[in-house]
């Protein structure tokens, strides 16, 4: 029999109802909270080198964007530092941006359907790990995990992060609709860059730059009379008739306005181009590099082979990464070139060795004036020959400048002579031999220096034990605090029998 009274069923469910009145009050102001604090909140970069915080050139980017930028990441998580470190800067990104930044991280592993559809629409490589910006119409920017970072290629160590920098100026780029133009030179039996089919044409390598955001046309300066003003670099891939005067003079009027030259000569080939990169330190030899290899019958044989290994890449940007794989680079048919001293007769500081070959090759100077015909025959002659190790690519770099105007800070000249251009042809180019030309003309119009945007070096930190206090901590670690804990649960055990 039920004995409540209507009064204290009422009190029941009046306190039944104010009992969920609570609750859903809790709820909602639980939900306003973390809208709000989604929506509206301070942020902080906490580390000691602010290395997430962005630059105020970059934030001016991102909030003067007037439409939206997808961002695709195709990175390789076996560095799981390095993509750590590159999707929280693109968070940074997302955060300024807004609705004009979004990213997609794309895992060929997991979303292989996707990943097909990307490759086929923005056309690259499934093996490159890859940070890819698109923005309306615009063909794709494709900024590289490796380029990422500066190494030291003595230690392998990451020395700074240069995420900001090349993300900004991938976007700055994209923005404006520019990209890279780079003109090879014709009218002088070059290479054509546009020549896909041949076995002579550079249309292999054509594509790489094109796939690195560079566009190539060609230049007839006979006919032009000078270097159009809109040229990041110029290409001379292999001439095999001189260039006239009139030629040359454009070439250094171009060069001294902080031109990009880059020059693949092969040996035997009267240039005319001598006098000019002579003031630049540098010249091409009379030789033809020759090689001693083993035969399969064990015996010797001398062939006009430039062999790059480890040791003769240099530590530059160009070709730092080649040392670090381990890899060689083998160029038929190439000369050596001698970087020239400066003015007071000391090793000019602006020049630098590329690629270098080791002590056993040598440089087989032309002494009668006639190409050899079996370069089986010839024998090093020390007294005449350039003797080993040959230098085969070098750079110039004329350091940075500042523009009167503007006060931005930009590269000034510079200048890749390479002494063979065979190794280029579509037949005969290689990976190694085409990363190495498509990172050359990458240097050459790198236009990272006009944002100011340093590469941020991750802060370490450690603690130095002297050796008593390091036993302490080990001792602790493997004998008192198990001990204790030994202790503790036989006393539990005994107490617990009591």
């Amino acid at each position: 029999m039920n004995t409540d009274t209507p009064t204290a069923r009422s009190s029941r469910r009046s306190a039944g109802l104010q009992s969920i009145l609570n609750l859903l009050l809790v709820a909602f102001i639980l939900g306003a909270c973390n809208y709000l604090g989604f929506k509206y909140y301070a942020h902080r970069d906490l580390s000691q080198s602010q290395f997430y915080t962005l630059s105020p050139k970059t934030l001016d980017v991102l909030k003067g964007l007037d439409s939206p930028i997808t961002v695709y990441t195709f990175l390789d998580d076996r560095a799981q530092a390095q993509s750590d470190q590159i999707t929280t800067l693109l968070k940074e990104y997302q955060r300024i941006g807004g609705k004009n930044i979004s990213v997609e991280k794309i895992d060929p592993n997991f979303d292989p359907e996707r990943a097909n559809d990307l490759y086929k629409k923005l056309h690259f490589d499934a093996n490159d790990h890859l940070v890819i910006f698109t923005y309306k119409d615009r063909s794709p920017r494709f900024v590289k995990q490796e380029d990422l970072y500066e190494l030291n290629p003595m230690t392998q160590q990451i020395g700074g992060f240069k995420g900001e920098q090349e993300f900004t100026s991938t976007i700055v780029s994209l923005v404006e609709g520019k990209v890279s133009r780079v003109y090879f030179t014709e009218g002088h039996g070059e290479h054509p860059v546009q020549d896909s089919t041949s076995p002579a044409g550079y249309g292999a390598v054509g594509e790489s730059l094109k796939n690195d955001n560079v566009e190539t046309a060609n230049l007839n300066l006979a006919q032009k009379g000078d270097v159009p003003s809109d040229a990041d670099a110029v290409v001379i891939a292999g001439p095999s008739i001189a260039f006239s005067s009139i030629e040359v003079q454009a070439l250094d009027k171009y060069l001294a306005d902080n031109g990009k030259l880059l020059v693949l000569l092969d040996p035997y080939v009267t240039s005319g181009l001598d006098d000019l990169l002579k003031k630049y330190g540098l010249r091409y030899d009379d030789d033809l590099v020759l090689y001693r290899a083993m035969t399969t019958t064990g015996e010797q044989m001398t062939v006009p082979l430039a062999a790059i290994y480890q040791g003769g890449f240099s530590t530059h940007p160009i070709t730092a990464k080649f040392a670090q794989a381990n890899v060689q680079l083998l160029i038929q048919d190439a000369r050596s070139i001698s970087l020239l001293p400066d003015e007071k007769g000391q090793p000019n500081a602006k020049t630098q060795f590329l690629l270098q070959t080791d002590a056993t090759s040598w440089g087989w100077v032309n002494k009668a004036g006639t190409t050899p015909t079996d370069p089986k025959q010839l024998t090093n002659n020390k007294t005449t020959d350039i003797q080993g190790p040959l230098t085969v690519a070098v750079e110039y770099d004329g350091g940075s400048v500042t523009d009167a105007t503007t006060q931005a800070t930009g590269t000034a000249t510079r200048i890749v002579a390479v002494g063979c251009s065979k190794f280029l042809e579509n037949d005969t180019a290689e990976s190694v031999g085409a990363n190495f030309f498509t990172n050359g003309i990458d240097w050459l119009v790198k236009k990272n220096a006009i944002l100011d945007i340093s590469p941020k070096k991750p802060q370490e930190y450690g603690i130095t034990l002297s050796p008593m206090q390091a036993r302490t901590v080990g001792w602790t670690a493997l004998f008192f605090i198990p001990g204790a804990a030994l202790a503790l649960g036989i006393f539990t055990w005994f107490s617990r029998r009591k």
